[in-house]
């Protein structure tokens, strides 16, 4: 029984077969699968650090605030601070979930390319030769990853930036717009021509995207890259973006303040704080037109 599992091979193009003349090898399809596994691997560190972290640092909380509440005193303020003390939603544990859930459509994601399934052929004119055109497998199934999973890391990053709503609301639909645009220019059949906590780690993530439209302009844009060029350059990117970015994010949500998400939230709804990013977390809700002090 072992001699056979060691024996057997990728068989995703075997099974479903490319109908393109530029597609997915089998050395691409490897490269998939081990995308996949490191976004599966991600995934499940991530819950795990987050059911293992915040039951630690709620009892924590609750041991430090819970006794300098005095509900007699005022009974509002004591309710509302009890909730920062206690619910874990009140903690930055909405990070955790945006970037495992990014993590976890991701791993579905690669998983269904690594399959080779999620694509169709596109009749495209090759750069070197603009009398001949040939089919190139298109993976539309990467942009649906995009379109879903980029507004999660926009979010989790404006959130930590301090600013309103409308503006996170307004970022994610440009964002959106830039993803759609790529998927028509791919889907398109035409003869190609050309194809401080915060600072740190939006530049980061900026330096990541910057480097999109350029595997873009190689692969469906101007046919220069083949498609197993295509899935290394595209995996190697969004390991950057989501498992490895993610994770420094995480570890630098540990200096963002306990209800730093809360205050965003309360902000753009018009209560009263004053101040951006960590120095949110010097501030707690507002209360009747009151500003309340941790």
């Amino acid at each position: 029984m072992s001699s056979s599992i060691l024996e057997r091979g990728n068989d995703a193009l075997k099974v479903n077969r490319p109908d393109a003349n530029r597609h997915l090898t089998t050395n691409g399809s490897n490269w998939l699968w081990a995308v996949t596994a490191v976004f599966a691997l991600t995934l499940l560190g991530w819950l795990a650090w987050t059911l293992m972290r915040y039951k630690a640092k709620t009892n924590a909380h609750n041991s430090k605030h819970g006794d300098k509440i005095d509900p007699q005193r005022d009974p509002q303020i004591g309710a509302q601070r009890t909730a920062v003390a206690v619910n874990p939603l009140y903690l930055e544990r909405i990070f955790h979930y945006l970037w495992s859930l990014a993590a976890f459509i991701g791993f579905i994601s690669y998983f269904t390319m690594a399959a080779n399934l999620g694509n169709t052929p596109v009749r495209q004119y090759m750069h070197n030769d603009g009398n001949e055109s040939q089919t190139r497998s298109i993976f539309y199934v990467r942009y649906i990853y995009w379109f879903l999973a980029w507004p999660l890391i926009v979010t989790a990053n404006l959130l930590v930036s301090g600013v309103s709503w409308a503006t996170i609301f307004f970022a994610v639909f440009l964002q959106e717009i830039w993803v759609v645009s790529w998927l028509c220019g791919a889907l398109h059949a035409a003869r190609i021509n050309t194809g401080k906590s915060y600072t740190m780690l939006a530049s980061f993530l900026v330096l990541a995207w910057m480097a999109f439209p350029i595997a873009w302009g190689l692969s469906e844009g101007s046919n220069r890259l083949s498609v197993t060029g295509e899935m290394i350059f595209y995996g190697i990117l969004d390991l950057i973006a989501v498992p490895i970015y993610g994770t420094l994010f995480l570890i630098y949500s540990k200096r963002f303040p306990p209800n730093l998400w809360w205050c965003c939230l309360s902000c753009s709804s018009g209560m009263a704080f004053s101040g951006r990013g960590e120095d949110l977390g010097k501030m707690d809700e507002g209360i009747n037109g009151r500003s309340v002090r941790l």
